[in-house]
């Protein structure tokens, strides 16, 4: 589609282009009912025909002044006219294709922008949301602690883990392999209370090292142990938690 064809209205099926070349025929009188009323229609909401029809608006005064019978006889235009309208078209080519390329690029840009803007109107809708101007200060972090792993599979081999507490519970990183490739293993946490509750699972790769975050919903101040178990319940892996107090 031509871009003239996409500027302004399009009344009864007339194009931008169509309604533009009635302009001189309409400044004379020339135009049938139905052409007039879609012309004037198309007139309400273009800038650009409009400010054509103020500039052909004079002409067309002058224009009726001339007699037909005394008018010259047709006269051959300049040799270099062909030449000048084949370079203005030229150049209307160009600026169109540049513009159909702006208008590509603003679309991916839009496009990548506007998930990004969005997001990050909600992550600070979200921050007003969760933190008004009375809530008192986030609580300090507490300090992690860098335990060792006690492998119980010789072909296991880890060194320490990272146990996070948090106020939802507890998680554990770390960082092993020798697990069998393939393989599903589990994280168990052991309470103060005996019981043993599920810390997530894995995978197992084989020689290639395995990083895990194992995540259960038990406080740090209720689990005295961690291990990893095979899918036969077997545990290949212990990781001692000291107890801690509460608060």
């Amino acid at each position: 589609m031509n871009a003239d064809d996409r500027t302004g209205p399009r009344p009864q099926g007339f194009s931008h282009r169509e309604l533009r070349e009635m302009l001189g025929a309409h400044v004379l009188g020339a135009l049938g009912e139905p052409e007039t009323v879609a012309l004037r229609a198309h007139l309400d909401g273009c800038a650009s025909c409009r400010a054509d029809l103020e500039e052909l608006a004079p002409l067309a005064g002058d224009l009726r002044l001339v007699d037909p019978d005394r008018a010259p006889g047709p006269v051959a235009p300049p040799r270099e006219l062909g030449v000048r309208i084949a370079r203005a078209v030229a150049a209307e080519a160009v600026l169109r294709e540049h513009r159909d390329r702006r208008a590509v690029r603003r679309g991916r840009l839009r496009a990548v922008l506007v998930p990004v803007a969005a997001a990050a109107v909600a992550a600070v809708v979200t921050a007003i949301a969760v933190l008004p101007d009375d809530a008192p200060p986030p609580a300090p972090a507490v300090a992690f602690e860098q335990l060792p792993l006690r492998p119980l599979d010789p072909a296991v081999s880890a060194d320490t883990a990272t146990v996070v507490p948090h106020t939802w519970g507890l998680e554990v990183r770390m960082v092993a392999a020798g697990f069998g490739a393939g393989q599903t293993y589990r994280g168990i946490v052991r309470t103060t209370d005996g019981r043993s509750l599920p810390a997530g699972e894995f995978l197992g790769t084989g020689a290639k090292a395995v990083t895990c975050n194992l995540q259960t919903a038990v406080l740090r101040a209720d689990a005295v142990d961690f291990t990893v178990v095979d899918s036969a319940g077997r545990t290949v892996l212990d990781l001692p938690l000291p107890v801690v107090r509460a608060g």
